[in-house]
């Protein structure tokens, strides 16, 4: 098969990459691992930050600038002011292909507070605004003719003397190994999260596979460990509890009735607020009992649904439990600000990538507008490196070693349970590389994911069946989870300082003359991956330069 651009992943920014190519005149395709509508962005609640016409008491500036010192001088200035401008055309734009947002009886869009804001500037439909803009989204991709795969499964980057030739796909109908060929490649599979398992708001299926690869590929990861950890999620089982609840004024209370907090206090304080709470001897809740049923069933519906089936608590009247879970991932394949990579024509967004604007810590609201502003950066790059690009060789080899891979694990004799091992992996990730971290507990973090990968060798399908074989997407997932993992607490063990969303109790202040720079994770030869820091600018220039004589 061959396309001009393929896009992997079916989130908002896969979803505007995929549009935005196909409007150039391309021929487009989209790769789903499973349903193109579960994606992480489906299930992103609160809602998408932008500074309109219409807002009140707010500026771009303030938007920037409360960006950057949520991020704790980790953003990269350019990234941040790009998106915080071209905000109002991305809102402007979803209002034209549908998206209904929620608006004041004036006809203007609604805002609401979010965390670390200094306005209302969250534009939101009730609190399902991920899978409305999703839905959405993906609606326009089948409209404007994108040829859309879902439950094909990618593998790897195939290359030709160091050019970008194509994907690797298992197909999950017939467990078949396939590829597709391309003249520009963009990637927007997803975070990482899930590998939390057990302690975290994301399914299983967010597991790194994105990073994985491009590791594998010798590309750069940044900022592997900074993972953010939402602070309202149900106590028994991780789901999420948008901060649309706090947003409406939900309160923050322990088994007393106290608030001890600020509730709209960046994530990555409130989360150690309430973890300090919990240590010492305290139940948490989210308190909604003083909203009132007509405000929770006009723009807190899913909370309440959530809250019912997920703890069998009604928050009219009751408190509901809640805990800290991994939730987003600041990390990820690092970037330009115009989403282009160590690869020529290959392109990142969405949590997969590091596109600079998140720095150390997310605020609540800017994830839709990272997707959407840099899906739509990346489609236009990936057609317009397309149409100036030309079809390389497939190397077959890669597709044969990739077939074997996958038939040692359908084939060969199962020794573990993939499932328990994916749960000691997530309960010790939370335990040693959670909200708080240091030297010793990273050390003992890092050891058994060494173990888990030397024990993962024998984890093989138990169900040989090739149709549709959840087992083996299960171990390849797990294993990508690794090797994730293993660059995550790498990176943890590296930064010896606390900064946003990683803090370590061994180094509980901010290095500023040592770290205020990214973590640049790579992969050498065999295994072996070596940590570096690097300023936002010392890696960018070459490609500056090259980019200048090419446009001449």
């Amino acid at each position: 098969m061959l396309y001009d651009v393929i896009v992997v992943g079916s989130g908002i920014s896969g979803l505007y990459a995929a549009l935005y190519a196909k409007r150039a005149g391309l021929h487009v395709a989209l790769i789903c691992k499973s349903n193109p509508l579960r994606s992480n962005s489906a299930v992103a609640s609160g809602g998408i930050n932008a500074v309109l016409k219409t807002t009140a008491d707010d500026t771009c500036d303030h938007h920037i600038q409360d960006t950057l010192e949520g991020a704790d001088k980790l953003a990269r200035p350019s990234a941040v002011s790009a998106m915080v401008k071209g905000a109002e055309e991305i809102i402007d734009e979803l209002i034209a292909m549908g998206v209904a947002f929620d608006c004041r009886d004036n006809g203007e869009v609604a805002q609401r507070p979010f965390g670390g804001t200094s306005a209302k500037r969250t534009c939101y439909i009730a609190d399902k605004t991920g899978s409305a803009l999703t839905q959405t989204l993906f609606t326009q991709c089948r409209k404007e003719g994108v040829e859309i795969f879902p439950n094909y499964v990618m593998l790897g980057i195939a290359t030709f003397n160091e050019k970008l030739s194509g994907i690797t796909i298992l197909r999950r109908k017939d467990s078949h190994v396939i590829a597709f060929a391309c003249k520009s490649l963009v990637l927007a599979g997803g975070g990482f999260a899930g590998i939390y398992r057990g302690h975290s708001t994301n399914s299983q299926e967010s597991s790194g596979d994105m990073l994985a690869i491009a590791l594998r590929a010798k590309m750069r990861l940044a900022n592997m460990e900074f993972v953010q950890f939402h602070p309202t999620t149900l106590l028994n089982s991780g789901a999420l509890i948008s901060e649309a609840a706090r947003g409406e004024g939900a309160y923050i209370v322990d088994e007393n009735g106290e608030r001890f907090t600020d509730e709209l206090q960046t994530r990555d304080k409130l989360s150690r607020d309430i973890v300090l709470h919990q240590l010492a001897g305290h139940t948490v809740y989210l308190d909604f009992r003083h909203l009132g049923e007509e405000l929770i069933n006009k723009k807190l519906p899913s909370a309440r649904k959530h809250a019912l089936n997920g703890a069998g608590i009604d928050i009219l009247t009751e408190l509901l439990p809640i805990t800290p879970s991994a939730h987003y991932t600041m990390g990820g394949i690092w970037s330009r600000n115009d989403t282009s990579t160590d690869i020529d024509n290959l392109f990142v967004c969405g949590e997969c990538a590091y596109s600079g604007v998140h720095g150390a810590n997310r605020l609540g609201g800017n994830s839709l507008l990272e997707a959407a502003y840099f899906g739509r950066v990346a489609g236009i790059e990936a057609a317009r490196a397309a149409k100036k690009g030309e079809f390389h060789p497939i190397d077959y080899a890669l597709v044969d070693k990739e077939s074997r891979y996958v038939e040692m694990i359908l084939e060969g004799e199962s020794r573990f349970n993939i499932n328990t091992m994916r749960r000691n992996l997530g309960n010790n990730l939370y335990k040693n590389a959670g909200v708080f971290r240091n030297h010793d507990s990273l050390a003992n973090a890092l050891e058994y994911i060494h173990y888990l990968m030397k024990m993962s060798s024998g984890l093989c399908c138990v169900n040989k069946e090739r149709s549709d074989n959840v087992e083996l997407i299960s171990i390849i997932e797990f294993r990508n989870s690794l090797t994730v993992a293993e660059a995550m607490v790498m990176s943890a063990l590296a930064r010896e300082e606390s900064r946003g969303v990683h803090y370590r109790d061994d180094f509980p202040e901010k290095d500023e003359k040592n770290y205020q720079v990214d973590t640049i994770i790579r992969r050498l030869a065999g295994t072996f991956l070596r940590i570096s820091f690097e300023g936002h600018l010392s890696s960018d220039w070459w490609h500056r330069i090259r980019q200048f004589f090419h446009t001449r």
